[in-house]
């Protein structure tokens, strides 16, 4: 396993940082955040422009072909730059499905536009108290359930649902505008957009299930957990920024006459956090390049990373508040947005405790550990 990018994954590293340092800087993160959508269509067309919509998607389906690792790389640059534009519920969870369970025709009326940036995707996949199910009729399903914090549905106007059919799990293709779906909408601790789901007896289509397939529970497992280490990868380039801006911070804020950076206690504390970043950086990468292998390897994988940048991404916050003083707790400064990038990355797909728990049920009795991460972020 090669922990080390080649050259073809720096270059669009060093690209991607970049743009996005000479187009998305901290007062565009505030001016998106408060706006009433909440992402730009400009810059949508613009990553668009740069193929960035079509990275993991394959040729055949308009794509680049690329892997886990690009998009890894692609989502730290976000994290350091706070986008809030909705390229992991898209791409990642939405398109990402699709990829999946499509058919050719499926792939090519819903991802063609993705990679265009002309459509935007949303996975519901969370239920509130019970199921959503997905009942046959003469003409196709009736779907009926409550999906939560499902990531980017604002901004959406394809929803990719999952529910119960039969005995088994589909996902459908509810365009947002179907009659009995309702969509409340809300913001995040960090300026995103999540929204609650109602489904009422939607009249849908045969068509509208992806690929024909009501077998599809671990195509959706795994879709997940790729979207797990994309976000990691994003609170990886969050804690990144943390570190730089404290640093920097502390070279210039004097106190009894010389700066802070010259107390070695100081030192001390924020060469942890940099080896605390890099620790989350290695658990990300890990898991990254597990997603390929064994579903028993990619879960063990995931799970850990997700337990363990959540620690570190918490430690990293609490340190980089300390040393800016009270102003770090403020709007004033980028710190404040960065930490609550990260505790907002602590809260989604099941908190940090309930990964630790789940990873100690892996470790101690792999056999026994049969619910996988859809009832961990349901917990």
């Amino acid at each position: 396993m090669d922990l080390q990018y080649d050259t073809e994954q720096t270059i669009l590293r060093d690209s991607a940082e970049k743009f996005l340092a000479g187009r998305y800087d901290y007062r565009t993160f505030q001016k998106t955040a408060d706006s009433a959508a909440g992402w730009s269509p400009e810059f949508w067309s613009e990553i668009a422009e740069l193929g960035w919509l079509g990275l993991p998607f394959a040729e055949d389906d308009g794509g680049f072909g690329a892997g886990a690792v690009e998009i890894a790389i692609l989502m730290e640059a976000f994290g350091k730059s706070l986008v809030l534009e909705p390229y992991l519920p898209t791409v990642v969870l939405g398109g990402g499905i699709v990829a999946k369970l499509g058919a050719p025709a499926q792939r090519q009326e819903i991802l063609g536009p993705v990679v265009e940036g002309k459509s935007r995707l949303a996975f519901a996949v969370q239920d509130q108290a019970k199921p959503t199910e997905a009942k046959k009729t003469a003409n196709g399903f009736t779907l009926s359930g409550a999906k939560k914090t499902v990531l980017g549905a604002t901004m959406a106007d394809t929803l990719l649902v999952s529910a119960q059919i039969g005995s088994g799990v589909g996902v459908f293709v509810v365009p947002v505008a179907t009659r009995g779906v309702t969509v409340r909408g809300y913001r995040s601790v960090d300026g995103g957009r999540l929204a609650d789901i109602e489904l009422v007896d939607v009249a849908l289509p045969e068509s509208s299930l992806l690929g024909g397939n009501e077998q599809a529970g671990a195509a959706v497992e795994e879709t997940v957990q790729r979207a797990i280490a994309a976000l990691s990868a994003d609170a990886v380039g969050a804690m990144s920024a943390l570190v730089v801006q404290t640093v920097e911070y502390t070279k210039t804020r004097v106190q009894f006459g010389q700066p802070l950076a010259k107390f070695q206690v100081l030192q001390h504390r924020m060469v942890g956090m940099k080896v605390k970043e890099e620790e989350a950086r290695a658990s990300c990468l890990f898991a990254t390049l597990s997603l390929d292998g064994s579903a028993e390897r990619r879960e063990r994988a995931v799970v850990g990373a997700k337990a363990k940048i959540g620690r570190a991404s918490r430690a990293v916050a609490q340190e980089a508040i300390q040393l800016h003083g009270a102003i770090g707790t403020t709007d004033e400064l980028s710190v404040g947005g960065y930490v609550k990038r990260l505790l907002a990355y602590e809260m989604m797909f099941g908190t940090t405790r309930e990964h630790l728990r789940r990873y100690g049920a892996i470790i101690s009795d792999p056999e026994t550990a049969s619910h996988g991460l859809l009832t961990v972020a349901a917990e």
